[in-house]
């Protein structure tokens, strides 16, 4: 039945079978086994024909309303075993944080909590948050600002983003491509409008290239393909000079 429901989880929230099928990296057909199965337990109709596509019933919507916490606290049983005494998170880290202090952190983490165990994975923030909200994870530490009531949000952090000068020279060139992060990311999200608003200046006549990981933000700006965009943190761990960065009054929250 879990599979069942996690598949119809999964139709709900992307729309159609075969968006929920790469999601869950299975096939059409096993992601429909699974809700033909689920009806077949329950004994109601949970999807109908809706066009070429499938929707899922009223009947459907009102069961997972029941079911979704359920569904939580069952995949959170076995967080804690307490015959061996030791913890079990699976926890997830947007792929910026990852790619730069993250690791460290959690490094730290585990070394000061001897009986703790991390199942670590790594995703960009909105899959994340995704994985989260479907009980896949228990924790995640990204980079999305908006509010979700069905989900406990604490901020821990504000960090500054930079400009990174064209081939990384002692001078920032104007007139240049400014390489940044994609518009659909959480941290663009969170910094685009303000960056456009509060830097007229700077991005007036500016041509944008948009990229879809804060490393090839700063490949892109070291070979001089424009000036780059990233978090104050990756610089740090790149360890660029600091004649060839300007920080910004922009940040982008930790969650």
């Amino acid at each position: 039945m879990l599979d069942g429901i996690d598949a119809l989880l999964a139709l709900e929230k992307y729309g159609t079978i075969s968006e929920a099928s790469v999601r869950m990296r299975l096939t059409q057909s096993a992601v429909s086994k699974r809700i033909q199965a689920l009806e077949r337990e329950l004994n109601f109709k949970l999807i109908e024909p809706d066009g070429r596509k499938v929707k899922l019933t009223s009947t459907a919507y009102k069961f997972l309303n029941k079911a979704r916490p359920l569904i939580i606290e069952l995949k959170n049983l076995g967080i804690v075993d307490d015959t061996v005494n030791i913890s079990n998170f699976a926890l997830g880290l947007s792929d910026s944080i990852a790619g730069s202090f993250g690791p460290f952190i959690i490094n730290k983490t585990l070394k000061s909590f001897k009986n703790l165990k991390l199942d670590l994975h790594v995703h960009r923030s909105l899959m994340l948050v995704e994985n989260v909200m479907l009980g896949k994870y228990q924790m995640g530490l990204c980079t999305d600002s908006e509010s979700r009531k069905d989900l406990v949000s604490l901020h821990l952090y504000n960090e500054p983003m930079v400009l990174i000068s064209c081939e990384l020279g002692g001078k920032f060139q104007k007139n240049l491509p400014l390489i940044t992060i994609e518009e659909n990311s959480a941290t663009w999200k969170a910094i685009g409008p303000k960056l456009k608003s509060e830097y007229h200046n700077l991005t007036k006549t500016t041509q944008f290239i948009y990229v879809e990981s804060f490393m090839a933000v700063y490949q892109m700006t070291k070979v001089g393909l424009g000036n780059g965009l990233i978090p104050l943190g990756l610089s740090k761990e790149l360890m660029i000079n600091k004649r060839h960065i300007k920080k910004l009054k922009l940040t982008r929250q930790y969650h």
